[in-house]
C-alpha cells in the first residue's frame, strides 16, 4: 500500500478489478529473461604518516602541472576542463521525460513492450533499480500521474519502494528553492521520503500502484524513486483524467499525446529521455595536488554526446523509445558522489591556499541552470544557478607542506538543469 500519503492508501494489488487488468495479463506472456559543514581547514590530515611526501609528479590523479597558471575570471573555458575521474555505479534508472509536456491520457513511458507509435523494446527490471519522472500537464484539466509495477511472471513477486514526487502546487511554485526539482533533490540526499512502500506481494499478472499524484493543469511534476523487486517486473508511468487505477491499467496500452521530441543519432545535448539507463550514480575518489602561486583547474561534470567534450558522462541506455535519447542526457535524477583529496604539492615550504566551487557553464537562455541541494561532508548546501550567478562555494582552506584534507561532495542532478557543470579549484 502507499506509505506516506493518506489519499493514496488502499491502492494495492488486492483492490484491482482483475477483469480490467488486460495489460498486465498480456505482459505475462512476454519473455522476462532479458534482461556536512564544508571543509574544516583547521583539521587537515597529516600526510607525514604516508609512505611518501606529497609530490607534484607522484600519486595524484590531478597533478600540479595540470593546473593553468593565473587567476580565474568567471567560469573556466570549456577547452581547459579535464575529465572527471570515476564512472557509473549502481542499478539502472527508468526515466520518463519524453514527452515532457503531455496533452492527454495514456502511457508516458513503460518497459513492458515496444510502444505502439514510438518503438523501443521490452526490458524487465529486477533487483534494485530507480524510476525518475519529469512532466508538465498540458491536458487542460487535472491529471493523475501513476507509477504502476506489474508482475509478468508465473510466481509471486515482492516489491518495495521509497522516494518523493511533487507537483508545483505542493511545493509553492517553480521559483528557486520552491520547485519540485529542488524538493525532490533535497529529500533524495537526506533520505526523508514522502512515499514508502513496505515489501508487498504482487501475484502473477497483477499491478501495484507505487505512486499516484494529482497534477493541476499547467503544473510540473518531478519524482525520483528507488524500487526493489525480487523477480523481473514491468514499470509504467501513466497519465489519466480520472482517479482510478483500473483506468491507469487500461490506458497503459496507449501512448499519451504530447511534445514527443526526436533526439537524433547520436543524441545532441538536451535530448529527451524515455528509457532505462545503465546507472544511478557517478562515483569517484581522487586526489588533487595544489600548486603554489595563482592557478586554477576545472573538472568536467554532466557532459553528453554532442556537447564537444572529450568525456561523455551520460549513462548509456539499456532500452529506450527509438527516437528518445540513447543516453541519460542531463543526468536528471542521478547522483554525483565525489570524494576529493587536496594536498600541498610539496614543491616548496610555502603554504597553499585553495578554494573549491561548483559552477554551471551553460550559456543558454534558460531561466535557471541548476536548482537543487548538494551536501559537503554531509551538510546541505543549496545550489541555485541562474544567468549571472553560476558558482556555489564548497569551501576553502590552507595547506602547510605535507598536509592533506578531504571532502565529499554529493549532489542529485535536479530536473530542468542545463548542462554542463564543472568542479573548479583555485589556488591563491
Amino acid at each position: 500500500m502507499m506509505g506516506a500519503r493518506p489519499r493514496d492508501a488502499g491502492m494495492d494489488a488486492a483492490s484491482i478489478d482483475a477483469s480490467l487488468d488486460d495489460a498486465a495479463s498480456e505482459d505475462a506472456a512476454l519473455d522476462a529473461s532479458p534482461g556536512d559543514a564544508g571543509f574544516d581547514a583547521s583539521t587537515p590530515t597529516d600526510a607525514a604518516s604516508d609512505s611518501a611526501a606529497a609530490d607534484a609528479s607522484v600519486g595524484f590523479d590531478i597533478p600540479a602541472d595540470a593546473w593553468t597558471t593565473g587567476t580565474l575570471s568567471g567560469t573556466p573555458p570549456r577547452a581547459e576542463l579535464l575529465p572527471l575521474p570515476g564512472g557509473g555505479e549502481g542499478g539502472p534508472v527508468l526515466t520518463s521525460n519524453n514527452p515532457e509536456e503531455y496533452t492527454g491520457d495514456g502511457l508516458l513511458y513503460g518497459n513492458a513492450r515496444p510502444s505502439p507509435t514510438r518503438g523501443g523494446m521490452a526490458y524487465p527490471l529486477t533487483g534494485d533499480f530507480g524510476v525518475y519522472l519529469h512532466h508538465l500537464n498540458r491536458s487542460g484539466r487535472t491529471s493523475y500521474v501513476w507509477i504502476l509495477v506489474t508482475n509478468p511472471g508465473t510466481s509471486d513477486v515482492t516489491v518495495s519502494a521509497e522516494g518523493s514526487g511533487y507537483d508545483q502546487s505542493e511545493t509553492g511554485g517553480l521559483g528557486l528553492g520552491t520547485s519540485p526539482d529542488y524538493r525532490v533533490s533535497r529529500e533524495w540526499l537526506s533520505g526523508s521520503f514522502d512515499t514508502t512502500i513496505a515489501p508487498t506481494t504482487i501475484a502473477p499478472a497483477r499491478p501495484l500502484a507505487v505512486y499516484r499524484e494529482d497534477v493541476p493543469n499547467g503544473a510540473e511534476i518531478d519524482g525520483r524513486f528507488a524500487i526493489r523487486a525480487s523477480a523481473p517486473v514491468y514499470v509504467y508511468v501513466v497519465a489519466t483524467s480520472i482517479d482510478d487505477i483500473n483506468e491507469a491499467v487500461r490506458r497503459s496500452r496507449d501512448d499519451a499525446p504530447g511534445d514527443y521530441r526526436v533526439s537524433g543519432t547520436p543524441p545532441p545535448p538536451f535530448g529527451r529521455e524515455a528509457g532505462v539507463y545503465a546507472h544511478d550514480t557517478w562515483r569517484a575518489s581522487f586526489d588533487v595536488a595544489v600548486p603554489g602561486a595563482a592557478a586554477h583547474v576545472g573538472l568536467m561534470v554532466n557532459t553528453a554526446t554532442g556537447a564537444g567534450f572529450s568525456q561523455v558522462q551520460a549513462f548509456p541506455a539499456l532500452a529506450h523509445y527509438d527516437q528518445s535519447a540513447a543516453e541519460a542526457v542531463g543526468m536528471y535524477g542521478n547522483v554525483y558522489d565525489l570524494d576529493v583529496g587536496l594536498a600541498h604539492d610539496g614543491a616548496d615550504t610555502t603554504p597553499r591556499r585553495v578554494r573549491a566551487t561548483f559552477q554551471s557553464l551553460s550559456t543558454g537562455a534558460a531561466s535557471r541552470y541548476w536548482d537543487g541541494v548538494a551536501t559537503v561532508d554531509g551538510v546541505e548546501r543549496d545550489i541555485r544557478h541562474i544567468p549571472g550567478s553560476v558558482a556555489t562555494p564548497l569551501g576553502e582552506f590552507t595547506l602547510a607542506p605535507g598536509e592533506r584534507a578531504r571532502f565529499r561532495f554529493r549532489a542529485m542532478v535536479p530536473g530542468l538543469t542545463s548542462i554542463p557543470q564543472a568542479l573548479v579549484f583555485e589556488s591563491y
